[in-house]
């Protein structure tokens, strides 16, 4: 099967991005992402490409003259193992249900990896770093896309799988509708929220600044909060901006939370979202005055949220006080008296010490995501 390989040709660019279009067209419940976003993280202008020792090389399989599969192949110099070794990234996976097509793309990009930067471990899906896009949806394909959830087709996780792919982590989602089953996650929760409040920490709506200053001060809390993870790879201040200013006009303020300690040092965050699928569905990928108009005409209807991250600086985790159920408690009591009874709790490695409070009231996640690993 042949297989054109490059870095910034225009025209392939152009091939690269419609085949995902294309590929998901009849689709409806498929949230398109902007285009231009799209093109930008393509283009030799963007962060990831002017990072010293970062590489990468785009792959599009073709029959006769219809795209059929597309993948990239990425180093990005920064990405570690827990070990230590050096990882090579497959990402931007998109194809046709086709086993030939996707290991002839699985293949180019593998062999890349290998002769030209001797890489023997690689992960995918996996676009530049977990700062972008990462992870294959593995479970709830017959439930709707959020905004800002792994969507993919569902056969995308077997090609993998067959190729010699393994699970490297897990994640899910976890949906809860009415105010009930809300008010059963967060029992006690409370009683964690006004001993830490009596203690002298603060709790402070996100919605009292404006977006600038809000990310100043979010930017050292989250890389702090998250260097341990999976991947964590550092990240400028203009990129994380950058990243952030286009998730600007999801962000529900009044949920998204600073919390200060009892010395007015600034230690935890939550970050929450209006779930906004029907919205940005609505602007078809465009970003013009009439996709605009749509997106705001079904922003008004919007009853749903997403709980999207939390975190806390390593001092603060280390002393044990509850902040999370307390955090919790705070998001969830201010969403119901907002009228938000349906909440999408997005995204939790499967390992997070979180769970136990779904568990406790008897929730079960509805949506898994998986990021595998190859051993070459």
């Amino acid at each position: 099967m042949p297989l054109t390989s490059f870095r910034f040709d225009p025209s392939l660019i152009r091939e690269f991005i419609d085949f995902g279009y294309s590929l998901y067209r009849i689709d409806a419940r498929w949230i398109p992402p902007f285009r231009r976003t799209i093109a930008l993280r393509l283009s030799p202008d963007y962060f990831f490409y002017k990072k010293t020792g970062n590489d990468h090389r785009h792959f599009l399989a073709h029959q006769g003259r219809r795209v059929v599969g597309r993948v990239s192949a990425m180093v990005n110099a920064a990405l570690k193992d827990g070990d230590g070794t050096a990882l090579g990234l497959i990402g931007f996976f998109e194809c046709v249900e086709d086993p030939a097509v996707a290991t002839a793309l699985l293949d180019a990009a593998r062999d890349w990896l290998c002769t030209e930067h001797g890489l023997r471990r690689i992960w995918g899906p996996m676009n530049f770093d977990t700062w972008h896009g990462y992870r294959f949806r593995t479970k709830g394909f017959d439930l709707a896309p959020f905004y800002g959830e792994p969507d993919n087709k569902p056969y995308y996780p077997d090609q993998f799988e067959r190729y010699g792919f393994t699970r490297r982590r897990t994640w899910n989602s976890i949906e809860i509708r009415g105010r009930l089953q809300l008010e059963a996650l967060i029992v006690g929760g409370k009683e964690q929220y006004d001993l830490l409040v009596d203690r002298g920490y603060r709790f402070v709506p996100a919605d009292g600044l404006d977006f600038r200053t809000g990310m100043e001060k979010l930017y050292p809390l989250i890389t702090q909060s998250f260097a341990g993870f999976l991947g964590s790879t550092p990240i400028a201040f203009e990129e994380f901006q950058s990243l952030f200013g286009s998730m600007k006009r999801a962000l529900a303020l009044p949920m998204s939370v600073f919390i200060y300690d009892e010395t007015n040092r600034l230690v935890a965050f939550t970050i929450t979202f209006y779930e906004l699928s029907s919205a940005v569905r609505a602007m078809k990928g465009r970003e013009n005055p009439l996709s605009l108009a749509n997106f705001f005409f079904h922003r008004r209807k919007v009853r749903r949220i997403n709980f999207f991250a939390g975190g806390k600086i390593p001092e603060e985790q280390a002393k044990g006080h509850g902040l999370g159920r307390a955090g919790l408690y705070y998001v969830v009591d201010q969403a119901l008296r907002r009228g938000y009874e349906d909440i999408i709790f997005a995204l939790m490695a499967k390992e997070n010490r979180v769970q136990t409070f779904f568990h406790r009231s008897g929730q079960e996640a509805q949506r898994e995501y998986v990021l595998y690993e190859l051993k070459t």
